[in-house]
């Protein structure tokens, strides 16, 4: 699942250390879904019913909720119409949604509107892995405690000894970076922050590391 988060100010990434991916005009953090969890205010499955373009900057989706995973007081009062806003300009990441396909969607309020973006959670249902969906139902926000920090594989060694017991490394490829996306969760333990052990998650690192073995066995 190819998900990211943007809310705030360009500008400010320039300053940042943290991978950036540009979609279009819009440049968004590499972001897992269980931080979008954690970040966001609101947090659900909707299926997409109508369309609304209301100015040049803004449009709006009316959706059906068929899941809600996360709220607050403030969310609950502004999803009553269960309308999403967005941004119509790329630049802003304004998000489009396809009529009649349902979304995991996290959004956060904003001037009391809850607002999407391209760079927040906007991914077919039907693309979220199993133990993504056991994430969103169960265990996400239990590890929101611990941080999960998107780490190239080459600084894994420094990352992993400054994160103190208070992260999970997500490890960039060649690294399990798909793995740790898909069927990871970051929970607190006795010993720290660390990746909870399942089958999907041991299976998918195992076929990962076969497939680096193989990798390097073709290298000259």
């Amino acid at each position: 699942m190819r998900s990211l988060t943007c809310w705030t100010i360009f500008s400010l990434l320039a300053l940042s250390t943290l991978p950036v991916i540009k979609v279009e005009a819009c440049s968004c953090v590499l972001t897992h879904p269980q931080t979008h969890f954690c970040d966001s205010d609101y947090v659900a499955v909707v299926r997409v019913k109508k369309f609304f373009p209301i100015n040049e900057d803004e449009v709006a989706y009316r959706v059906k909720v068929n899941r809600v995973f996360k709220t607050n007081p403030k969310a609950d009062m502004a999803m009553k119409q269960n309308i999403l806003w967005t941004s119509s300009i790329s630049s802003m990441c304004g998000v489009y949604l396809n009529l009649g396909e349902t979304y995991v969607i996290s959004a956060r309020i904003i001037s009391g509107k809850p607002s999407i973006s391209i760079c927040g959670l906007a991914t077919r249902w039907s693309e979220v892995t199993p133990r993504q969906r056991k994430g969103f139902r169960q265990f996400y926000h239990r590890g929101c405690v611990c941080e999960i920090l998107y780490t190239h594989w080459w600084r894994k060694g420094a990352a992993f000894e400054s994160a103190a017991g208070k992260r999970c490394l997500w490890e960039s490829a060649p690294g399990p970076q798909d793995c740790q996306e898909k069927y990871g969760i970051c929970m607190l333990s006795p010993g720290g922050c660390s990746w909870v052990p399942s089958v999907p998650y041991k299976n998918c690192i195992k076929q990962h590391q076969r497939q680096r073995e193989q990798q390097r066995a073709r290298e000259p």
